[in-house]
């Protein structure tokens, strides 16, 4: 029989961290499975579109660095988004944009042009590190406060959740962007 289970991160307190160490472990089981699905993937294939004004993987592996160190780092901390959280994100992850949302006639964008699956990889590596950096200043009893994002008032346990939602969703769309390359004769079949 099969043993499935699902521990805290490592370096968060079980009594007092133990709802962000779960957050924390299951952001980081869908890394590890996303790395799996994209670090042999060529440059060409980061930067394909089906058609103009698609995403294409690249672009959301950006985003999804980018969006992880937003929602945990910076929105939480009430950190304005001109200048300082834009200088943040580009001092975190080495980039500051992801060319979201493209124009119905977008292309990949040129800023992120040549990057390959293993910078990708570090990008995303850095931004977790940095939102593991804040996670662990973050306790259970912190999970039902409330930071203010514009006019919305968003509780950290949101904000957990929203994290790992839009993770997970964006890597089905990586996934639906592999299926759809594969079916062009861009991947080799073997592929998932």
């Amino acid at each position: 029989m099969m043993k499935r289970e699902m521990k805290i991160a490592r370096g968060y307190n079980s009594r007092t961290q133990g709802k962000v160490g779960l957050f924390a472990a299951q952001l980081d089981d869908q890394l590890t499975h996303l790395r799996k699905e994209v670090k042999d993937l060529t440059v060409k294939q980061l930067e394909w579109q089906l058609k103009p004004g698609m995403n294409t993987i690249g672009m959301l592996l950006a985003h999804l660095s980018l969006v992880e160190v937003w929602w945990i780092k910076i929105a939480p901390n009430e950190i304005p988004w001109e200048p300082e959280g834009k200088l943040l994100i580009q001092k975190i992850c080495g980039i500051e944009d992801d060319g979201l949302p493209l124009s119905p006639d977008g292309a990949h964008p040129s800023y992120l042009k040549g990057f390959t699956a293993d910078k990708y990889l570090r990008v995303l590596a850095k931004g977790r590190r940095s939102i593991h950096t804040e996670l662990k200043q973050w306790q259970n009893k912190d999970l039902d406060k409330f930071f203010r994002d514009g006019k919305a008032h968003l509780s950290f346990a949101w904000t957990l959740y929203h994290v790992l939602e839009h993770f997970s969703g964006h890597f089905g769309q990586i996934l639906l962007i592999k299926r759809m390359m594969r079916d062009c004769g861009l991947l080799d079949g073997k592929d998932k």
